[in-house]
């Protein structure tokens, strides 16, 4: 009696999970400042990677688009709209709250594209602002109407080599498709190309300035990350009684056995793969629109290959099948097939949403008796897997089982907004001219700075708007709430000097002062200073244009050398939350040091000497602010 054997079909697709947040949440509080733009971030992926193990899937970088009131109808974003020029935004662990523009370890204040990572002849027209500028802090604007941001990360060897070049797309026929052209090479590490979802923001009817809020204005814009990439798999499982599967092989043709790259046995089916010469190609991302609201806004890729190049119809994975034999049979449940990689590895292959051709199987195999040593040839076994479960979608691991029964088709035989604008500031000038020339220059803010220089010399007031001449004597008035503040050196009232950047690009102003003196980091610095208040004197009279004094309260900086000054005026100050970091070894110390400032008291007064080591029985801490307080700057240059 003829025996008849049936081979069959099942397929497993496995879609990704539901993204973690990417780092741990520690709550700031209430900032009385409007806040600073910062990132978080997620990479939603069946890994469920967090933390500095998600920041390590972007080899620590990304690269950020964003625009404030969109037009809505795909056109250039429109003048004075774009808020980040493709921005370099870069992770350091244990970074979050050293400064106010990065809450989740991630920053991108004082990068620019020929730094450490990125080459001085980095390609692509994602380098920023024509290559040159240092990346400078953004802040919400309170009065847009919305804020769009996508982004975009890739290793960055491969750009700075020319096997990635990104292009974004300013304009489209909407607002969905603004998104990105990328060209590849066979050389690419396709692993390490991700894009984020479109993140829309849209301002609400209440505003408030809480920083921890997640995707809303003054809040951190969260980017959720999706690879560019497919990862395909497939297993074999047999289920017939009194026999093992102990050898297969696989056609991609009526006669051409399946071969990987080596010419080794490997699985193979006939199947529309798109891996063609490597994955060299131009992928096209845009973004679903509101059709289906569980994808909207999800990157959407097409992938098109080289000119006079054809598709590859045949998907050739691992060669891991071709190793079973008498010793180390196929494997008989589906929770343990024998997979076509060593332990079940994926294989990149590029998406193929579109595709719209079945995955066709033929086999064969053969069947063996351990106890009898009976042996049966199975030829030429098919299996056929839908058009609908190929479309292959970027971001998702697919698996696929085949099953060998006692049934196959096979041959045997033949055959609220906050107020003000902290800290964007402005210079009024009054200029009163008689005898001579007053010159005040007052701070567009509240509270408000009002300064002027003398000539020591003469009595005269000096004019330059905020360049006074080398030995002017600078007096300082602050005004809050309409009254004049008593000025107390080192309690209310800072003077610094010898302010200078590490970057000529750098500019230097209230904004960027106002954020390096708020660090608490052990970085180094894009804008260095020192603090000192024996430069000044509190005063109750400062000299009139007339030569008559004015009875006012007031600071006297006298006979300032050339260079930047600054003052500080504290209205509340910053408080903070110290908090005790757990440190392992030597080596992980040593990498904290080097990111945040360290304390060694839980009051956080003492700071750690810069030459300390580390003790395993001693006790670190750190700041973390639980209020930004309220601060306003005056820069005075004196030359």
């Amino acid at each position: 009696m003829k025996k008849v054997l049936f081979f069959a079909t099942a397929l497993l697709a496995l879609a990704s999970c539901t993204s973690d947040d990417f780092v741990g949440k520690e709550d700031i509080g209430k900032a009385n400042e409007i806040a600073p733009i910062s990132f978080g971030f997620n990479v939603p992926t069946p890994t469920r990677s967090s933390g500095a193990d998600a920041a390590d899937a972007l080899n620590e970088q990304f690269i950020v688009w964003g625009e404030k009131s969109e037009a809505g109808d795909g056109s250039e974003a429109e003048a004075g709209n774009l808020v980040f020029m493709n921005y370099l935004v870069k992770w350091t662990d244990n970074s979050a709250y050293t400064t106010t523009s990065n809450t989740k370890n991630w920053e991108y204040v004082g990068y620019k594209y020929d730094d450490d990572d990125y080459s001085e002849d980095y390609t692509s027209n994602i380098t920023p602002n024509g290559g040159e500028a240092v990346q400078t802090i953004k802040y919400w604007d309170y009065s847009a109407t919305s804020y769009t941001f996508t982004a975009v990360s890739a290793l960055p060897a491969d750009i700075t080599a020319g096997d990635i070049t990104i292009t974004k797309t300013e304009s489209g026929t909407d607002d969905y498709g603004k998104g990105y052209v990328v060209e590849v090479s066979e050389d690419a590490s396709l692993e390490d190309l991700y894009f984020s979802e479109r993140l829309p923001i849209a301002k609400p009817a209440t505003t408030g300035d809480d920083r921890t809020a997640v995707n809303t204005y003054g809040g951190i814009a969260e980017l959720k990350f999706y690879s560019a990439i497919t990862q395909v798999r497939a297993g074999v499982y047999e289920t017939i009684p009194g026999y093992d599967v102990t050898s297969i092989t696989f056609y991609v043709t009526n006669d051409a056995e399946a071969e990987d790259d080596n010419g080794d046995p490997a699985f193979g089916a006939i199947c529309p793969n798109a891996k063609a010469d490597g994955f060299k190609g131009t992928i096209t991302v845009t973004y679903y629109d509101d059709t289906d609201a569980a994808i909207e806004n999800h990157p959407k890729l097409s992938y098109e290959l080289p000119a006079n190049t054809d598709a590859a119809t045949d998907l050739i994975l691992g060669t891991n099948l071709s190793t079973i034999d008498e010793n180390d049979p196929m494997g008989i449940t589906s929770a343990a097939p024998t997979w076509d990689t060593d332990g079940g590895e994926y294989t990149m292959v590029m998406p193929q949403i579109d595709n719209d051709e079945n995955l066709q199987l033929k086999v064969d195999y053969v069947l063996y008796n351990s106890v009898s040593g009976e042996t049966i040839t199975v030829s030429g076994a098919t299996a056929e897997v839908p058009a609908e479960y190929l479309a292959w979608k970027p971001n998702f691991k697919y698996t696929y089982l085949f099953k060998i029964s006692n049934n196959t088709n096979g041959s045997t035989g033949t055959g609220t907004d906050p107020a003000g604008l902290y800290p964007i500031t402005f210079d009024a000038v009054v200029v009163v001219a008689e005898d001579g020339t007053a010159e005040y220059i007052t701070t567009v803010s509240e509270p408000s700075i009002t300064t002027f220089g003398v000539d020591a010399s003469t009595g005269k007031y000096v004019e330059g708007g905020d360049d006074y001449a080398a030995g002017s004597d600078v007096y300082v008035t602050i005004v809050d709430d309409g009254d004049v503040v008593e000025p107390e050196l080192g309690t209310n009232v800072n003077i610094y000097k010898n302010i200078e950047t590490s970057d000529d690009n750098f500019e230097i102003n209230e904004a960027s002062l106002a954020e390096a003196i708020a660090e608490e980091s052990a970085l180094d610095k894009v804008i260095t200073y020192d603090l000192d208040n024996d430069l000044g004197e509190e005063v109750t009279a400062v000299p009139g244009e007339d030569g008559v004094d004015i009875e006012i309260d007031a600071v006297k900086l006298e006979g300032l050398t050339a260079g930047l000054y600054a003052v500080e005026y504290v209205k509340t100050a910053r408080t903070y939350d110290v908090v005790e970091v757990t440190i392992a070894d030597a080596a992980e110390f040593a990498a904290v040091k080097a990111a945040i400032k360290l304390y060694t008291d839980a009051t956080g007064e003492t700071e750690l000497a810069g030459n300390a080591t580390f003790d395993a029985e001693a006790h670190y801490y750190k700041k973390v602010v639980t209020d930004a307080g309220e601060y306003v700057y005056k820069i005075i240059k004196v030359q």
